[in-house]
């Protein structure tokens, strides 16, 4: 019995809401709506209340084109490219000339992209579906790092600012200056030893 009333009442309430509404204003200014007619209201106009949500099976021409679709992505949909690592204005301390690049994504990189990163102007490596790559033969100095996110195709779809830093490399003059490392790291002759 109460599943029958329950069942009624679901089925009359899209009625209930297609009733005539009412706007009344009192003598203070007052506004009240309401589905009961009275002197001085004026009736509005009611609409009938629709879905939002409509589904419709993609027709066989529109599942073909979806692929399409995709490599045609909004290219600018990428609100961030960010160099991670190395830190701007940062010092990499390594001998071998070795430095770890790290790019944040966002969103993340998406299908058919890749990342590019670029060195004191020059492209190292191939671009790769990794957010990150070691960068090897980095000497001594100032340095440049820009990350740019490609297409298959190679084109430059979005960037990262570069960033700025400093390799430093122990000196066989000043062995001490490495972090870490004692006056005479692995055993160098200097001069006067």
């Amino acid at each position: 019995m109460i599943i029958r009333v329950l069942l009624l009442l679901i089925c009359l309430a899209p009625a209930a809401t297609l009733a005539d509404v009412y706007k009344h204003v009192d003598e203070d200014g007052n506004v009240t709506y309401t589905d009961e007619p009275r002197e001085g209201a004026e009736r509005l106009e009611s609409v009938e209340p629709r879905s939002t949500y409509e589904s419709r099976a993609p027709s066989r021409q529109q599942r073909r084109a979806a692929p399409a679709a995709d490599d045609q992505q909004d290219t600018s949909a990428y609100a961030q490219v960010r160099i991670i690592q190395p830190e701007d204005q940062g010092t990499v301390r390594d001998n071998q000339g070795h430095v770890d690049a790290r790019v944040a994504l966002e969103p993340n990189l998406r299908e058919g992209h890749a990342v590019q990163f670029v060195l004191d102007g020059e492209p190292r490596g191939a671009p790769a579906r990794s957010t990150s790559q070691r960068l090897t033969e980095v000497h001594r100095g100032e340095h440049r790092l820009q990350a740019r996110v490609v297409d298959g195709a190679g084109d430059t779809l979005a960037e990262s600012e570069p960033v700025t830093f400093y390799m430093h490399q122990a000196s066989r003059l000043m062995p001490g200056r490495q972090q870490g490392a004692g006056p005479n790291p692995g055993g160098i002759a200097l001069p006067g030893n």
